[in-house]
Formats: structure tokens, C-alpha cells, sequence
């Protein structure tokens, strides 16, 4: 599991000057859960940062400081982009390799990798379950919804069973098993899903 620091376990504080300052730490949302259950599962999580080496140690009294354990920590990164490559077994079709991207500071959403495909946990008001994700496209199968969002991405959403109510721009579509519709990005929505109603939601990056 290879993980990043600013902006994804806790707020990112900016310059190296502010990373600098011990009392700098915010952890984000599901950052303790997300390091609990990857250490329960056994996982093998090796931080990683664009902070400076001479930084290092001030980092690892941050992280001592917040109660995140890791079993190795890489620095001085840089700010570029991060890419991974990894083999996938020509007799199998699931992936060996994942890349998750969150947006700086809204916390880790999606931290459960022990099934077959990405589960994200029942939440009060949204059950998903990542069906597959890669560079260029995001689908999830949703069962139960009731949140209002605001995607950045253009999306489209095939319902696969009962029916579902769209709301967008104070008008209601309704949709049953079968149709489909596209949302542009970054626009503001409502999803209900009745009747025992779900969906497949495909996202592009």
C-alpha cells in the first residue's frame, strides 16, 4: 500500500516552512480507519511524499504524533505526477495494481482493497461497490443513495434494477431498469433510489 502524506492523511500545510511545525497536523477524514484496517489486514504500507529528506525527521515525529504506523517511508518525491506499473497474469482478468487519486484534503474514501473487487463499506445514506477504475474511467454499482453531489467529472448512470429519481436543477427524472443518462460535469444532483432500486455509475477521468 503506498500511500501519500499532505493533503491525503491529514491537511496539507503548504510550503516546507509549515511542514516543518510539529503543531501543523490535521488528520483528514478516515485517515485513523483507513491506517487501522490496512494494519490489521497485514498490509505492507510505505508512505510516501515530496517533502524534502532533511525533513524526514520531523516527519516521522509527525506521524508518531498523529498514531500512523507504516512500515517504510520514502522522500523528496517532487511534485510531479506518480505512476504505477505493475504485471497482471495473462490467465486472469483482476487487476494487480490500483491508483487511487483524492482530492487534496477531502480525506480517503475508498480504503477497503481486502475483497475481490473495491468495496466501500455501507455508509448512512450511500452502499457502492467499485466494479473497476483505471485511468480513464471509474464504474460503481450503487444500491442505495440518497446524497447530494457534485461530481467533477462527466458521468453516466445505466439503472440496472427497480427505479430511481434524479433530481437536478429543481426537475425530477425518472428512470427504470434499462435507461440511462448522462450528466455533464460539475453538475449539482440528487439521487433517490426506490423501489429496490440500483444503478451502475460511470465516471469518466
Amino acid at each position: 500500500m503506498f500511500c501519500d502524506i499532505d493533503g491525503t492523511l491529514w491537511k496539507h500545510p503548504g510550503l516546507a516552512c509549515n511542514q516543518a511545525k510539529t503543531d501543523n497536523c490535521i488528520l483528514l477524514k478516515n485517515t485513523e480507519k483507513a491506517i487501522c484496517h490496512w494494519e490489521r489486514l497485514g498490509y505492507h504500507i510505505i508512505l510516501t511524499t515530496g517533502r524534502k529528506e532533511s525533513l524526514r525527521s520531523i516527519t516521522e515525529q509527525q506521524l508518531q504524533k498523529q498514531g500512523i504506523v507504516y512500515d517504510q517511508l520514502i522522500m523528496g518525491l517532487g511534485g510531479g505526477d506518480r505512476i504505477l506499473i505493475n504485471d497482471r497474469k495473462e490467465d486472469d482478468v483482476r487487476n494487480t495494481a490500483y491508483a487511487v487519486n483524492v482530492t487534496r484534503d477531502a480525506g480517503i474514501q475508498h480504503y477497503d482493497f481486502s475483497s475481490k473487487l473495491v468495496t466501500i463499506p455501507d455508509q448512512p445514506h450511500c452502499a457502492e461497490e467499485i466494479i473497476d477504475y483505471n485511468n480513464q474511467y471509474i464504474i460503481k454499482k450503487i444500491t442505495k443513495s440518497s446524497q447530494s453531489v457534485t461530481e467533477q467529472r462527466r458521468k453516466t448512470i445505466y439503472v440496472t434494477s427497480g427505479q430511481i429519481t434524479i433530481m437536478e436543477n429543481r426537475s425530477n427524472t425518472t428512470l427504470h431498469t434499462g435507461d440511462f443518462v448522462t450528466l455533464e460535469a460539475r453538475t449539482a444532483h440528487r439521487i433517490l433510489c426506490t423501489e429496490d432500486g440500483s444503478y451502475l455509475e460511470i465516471l469518466s477521468i
